[in-house]
């Protein structure tokens, strides 16, 4: 896909439009739920990576490899206005010795490189699905994984949910709200005793509103 160069005979095209890219760990949801600001934007071009179901890794600094890997390829930097998102999941396994531990142990030393290449790292904990539900429903419950968010999810009116579904038009309206209320779920967590950026023992959380505030605002300027 061309990222908006004009290209010069005897010179390096030239760029008209930024790049927001945007890497996903999972597959479905994300890249699902992303893929419809794409057309929304006229001054900015929003490309969806998801990960590859075929072998591709799903670990923090994995991610973050594939981003650098994409910018270099197709010559993007944050210097140059470009803006790179990964989004991943908390996918905190309780049942093994000191997961939390770990688990926060990788998202710290991911946190650290991603700030040094200029990304953002966006974390919901347990899953994106909470995003979803942030969208019906303000909770401060603990979600240990999926299934509790998917469960949570029919609770609040979404019959069958499964991770091919695309939830966004049905979703769109409340957009705002759902901002409204993963800034709140942040807050709580700050008051309980976590710093920021949270880690994986803060429980529910979601950072996604971040990508979607600047995606929100990029369209109102179009």
């Amino acid at each position: 896909m061309g990222r908006g160069k004009i290209e010069r005979r005897g010179s390096k095209p030239r760029r008209t439009k930024p790049v927001i890219l945007i890497v996903t760990e999972g597959e479905k949801s994300e890249p699902k739920y992303f893929e419809h600001f794409r057309t929304r934007q006229n001054n900015v071009e929003v490309r969806v990576v998801p990960n590859s179901k075929n072998g591709g890794k799903t670990d923090y600094l994995n991610l973050i490899r594939k981003a650098s890997r994409i910018c270099k390829d197709d010559d993007l930097s944050p210097k140059s206005g470009d803006s790179v998102w990964i989004v991943a999941d908390g996918d905190v396994n309780y049942q093994a010795a000191d997961a939390i531990k770990k688990k926060n142990a990788a998202l710290t030393q991911a946190r650290a490189t991603a700030e040094k290449e200029a990304y953002s790292l966006l974390i919901s904990n347990p899953c994106f699905e909470l995003w979803y539900l942030l969208h019906l429903r303000y909770t401060t419950a603990h979600l240990p994984d999926y299934d509790a968010v998917k469960k949570a999810l029919e609770q609040a009116g979404i019959k069958d949910y499964e991770k091919h579904n695309d939830l966004y038009e049905q979703l769109a309206s409340e957009t705002i709200e759902a901002i409204k209320c993963a800034k709140r779920l942040e807050a709580h967590q700050v008051e309980n005793g976590f710093t920021l950026p949270l880690g994986l023992d803060a429980n529910p959380f979601t950072e996604v509103y971040r990508l979607v505030e600047k995606l929100t605002i990029t369209d109102q300027l179009t």
